[in-house]
């Protein structure tokens, strides 16, 4: 299935896509408490999401992947809506607080390029927040068959991706621990499935959740070790 916005929107009006927005905005909502003026973007196909990121906002970017096709949000004047490249995002330095990306991260090719560019528009203290199906969870298939996802992504590969791109990883969190099927009587059951098997079968949850800071230091440090190095290169010469 070719990936496009279509196949988000098609998702999300049915019932299962309706659950899964509910779990996973009150999972967004838990993650990141409401910040007063804060500017924030998210990237990706996020419109499900809108409730639980705008609240006490100065103005809300909404990113959309040029490769995901264009699609309008009804949204208020202080919310700005664009297609974007994502290695490359119209936005200046340290100009948000936080940053989602949710149906993003596992169409990149380039985890390291977009990871520096979303540590250069956050600000010193800001967060970044990543929503990507589980390697090893029940929802794997459905997201590459129905969702046409590139990869899926393990609490190691996610954890190292962060740190190696100037991110400290904060809490990482685990969701949808229901079966993709779209049927009313299974789905009005999802928030016992969550309650259930949140504490002992996490690692087979069809989501995981990253909330990660913006390790402003680490990248000085980095920037300070390479300048040294090409120093030491020239003395050598």
């Amino acid at each position: 299935m070719k990936k496009n916005i279509d196949n988000f929107k098609i998702f999300y009006l049915s019932f299962l896509g309706k659950a899964v927005s509910n779990i996973l905005s009150q999972k967004i909502s838990d993650l990141w408490k409401p910040i007063n003026n804060s500017r924030v973007a998210a990237i990706g196909f996020c419109s499900p999401y809108l409730k639980s990121i705008n609240k006490k906002t100065q103005r809300i970017f909404f990113l959309t992947p040029s490769l995901h096709g264009l699609y309008h949000f009804d949204l208020n004047d202080k919310n700005i809506t664009v297609s974007v490249n994502e290695y490359i995002l119209p936005i200046e330095d340290l100009s948000l607080d936080r940053l989602l990306v949710a149906h993003s991260f596992e169409y990149l090719i380039d985890h390291k390029k977009f990871l520096r560019e979303a540590w250069r528009v956050l600000d010193k203290n800001g967060e970044i927040l990543i929503i990507v199906p589980n390697s090893f969870g029940l929802w794997r298939p459905y997201y590459k068959n129905n969702l046409s996802s590139l990869r899926t992504f393990s609490f190691a590969e996610l954890n190292a991706l962060l740190l190696n791109n100037f991110f400290t990883p904060i809490d990482f969190s685990y969701s949808l621990f229901f079966p993709p099927i779209n049927n009313q009587l299974v789905l009005k059951r999802v928030n016992i499935f969550e309650k259930v098997n949140m504490s002992f079968l996490k690692f087979f949850s069809g989501t995981i959740i990253v909330r990660a800071r913006k390790n402003y230091s680490a990248a000085i440090l980095e920037e300070k070790k390479i300048i040294k190095r090409k120093v030491m290169q020239k003395i050598r010469s």
